[in-house]
């Protein structure tokens, strides 16, 4: 990279040096969720404008190639089980189970409701 970089860049212009590395969701997504990178920001803002300054562009290079795909630091494996835990499952049905019984019991209580003040008065 032996050109000289603009002292500020807007997001059109970061995009059109990584064009063909990364498009403007991906982009978006990984600054919001990266606004440093090894303790200096990576971009900066101007109002509601994202920019990138000269001296932040390495860093935000730096940070993309970290969090890559083809990156050589290895990944840990990772693994979702299809199965929940019995522990979430119990809470489910516990859930369900009071979800129907509210259900049930709603409109037997508006009945009664009545039936009780009036009953109430003839005493």
């Amino acid at each position: 990279m032996g050109e000289t970089l603009p002292d500020l860049m807007t997001l059109p212009d970061v995009l059109e040096r990584l064009r063909g590395v990364v498009g403007r969701t991906y982009l978006l997504q990984h600054l919001r969720d990266h606004p440093e990178f090894n303790g200096k920001p990576t971009h900066r803002r101007i109002g509601r404008k994202l920019v990138v300054r000269a001296e932040d562009y390495p860093r935000l290079l730096e940070s993309l190639e970290c969090r890559s795909k083809s990156s050589n630091a290895k990944e840990g494996k990772r693994y979702t089980s299809v199965v929940p835990s019995a522990e979430k499952a119990f809470t489910n049905a516990q859930t369900l189970l009071t979800r129907n019984l509210q259900k049930l019991s709603a409109p037997k209580e508006r009945r009664n409701s009545g039936r009780q003040a009036f009953m109430a008065k003839g005493r």
